[in-house]
């Protein structure tokens, strides 16, 4: 009966085995595929976007200066949108990707900068 193993001590055999240190295995790219993913400042192709810087540094920051300024004196402000179409409302928050507005019966509008065409004071449209 020593000849044949049980079902049990196959599983438990293998598990043994098994439960030693692990280790990461990277294939070796070859040198055309290797210069395809080669970026110019980096070497390892795996941290091509690792480090990238997030912030503009030619950010001049009049932006922020005069969302600020809107922000604090609430002023009535119309957002016109890449396809054309015009939101008023009064700048409640923003980032650096996104304004939100406050519009007519409370109603909130988060707007992503990349979708704004341009914006300026609703005083300013009476006077056109």
């Amino acid at each position: 009966m020593s000849e044949t193993s049980s079902p049990t001590t196959k599983a438990q055999s293998h598990a043994e085995e098994s439960a030693g240190p692990r280790k990461l295995i990277r294939p070796k790219l070859p040198a055309q595929a290797l210069a395809e993913f080669r970026h110019p400042h980096s070497s390892d192709p795996l941290t091509v976007h690792a480090g990238r810087p997030v912030a503009h540094t030619e950010d001049s920051h009049a932006e922020t200066f005069y969302l600020q300024k809107q922000l604090q004196t609430q002023t009535r402000l119309v957002v016109v949108l890449a396809d054309g179409e015009q939101i008023e409302g009064t700048l409640e928050w923003y980032d650096h990707f996104a304004i939100k507005l406050r519009g007519s019966q409370r109603r909130h509008v988060l707007i992503y900068k990349s979708g704004i065409k341009y914006l300026f004071k609703a005083d300013e449209r009476a006077q056109r």
